[in-house]
């Protein structure tokens, strides 16, 4: 039935504006609920990608650092087999020498 028929008269006549009123006002207040629970979200979000971009440049920055250890290493590695090398060419020698 149409609200224009509700109001001239019938039995809901003066119950319809005050139900819409009362509607009405739930759903504002509904709607500034949702709001800011929306707000809430939002702020959430932009947080977390925040905290999301930090935590992927920290990442970057451990790999970079990883990555330069590891070429530390490899040098290390091939500096103590250079080391390894000598210091056995050089004990051979001496086991060569006739000390007696």
């Amino acid at each position: 039935m149409p609200l224009e028929k509700a109001n001239e008269g019938s039995l809901y006549a003066g119950a319809i504006p005050a139900f819409v009123e009362e509607s009405v006002g739930m759903s504002v207040e509904s709607l500034k609920v949702l709001e800011g629970r929306v707000d809430e979200v939002l702020g959430r979000h932009a947080h977390l990608i925040a905290e999301r971009d930090h935590l992927q440049q920290q990442l970057r920055q451990a790999q970079a650092r990883i990555a330069e250890m590891s070429g530390r290493l490899d040098t290390y590695e091939k500096e103590r087999a250079q080391v390894r090398a000598r210091v056995e060419s050089i004990l051979g020698r001496l086991e060569g020498l006739d000390l007696s």
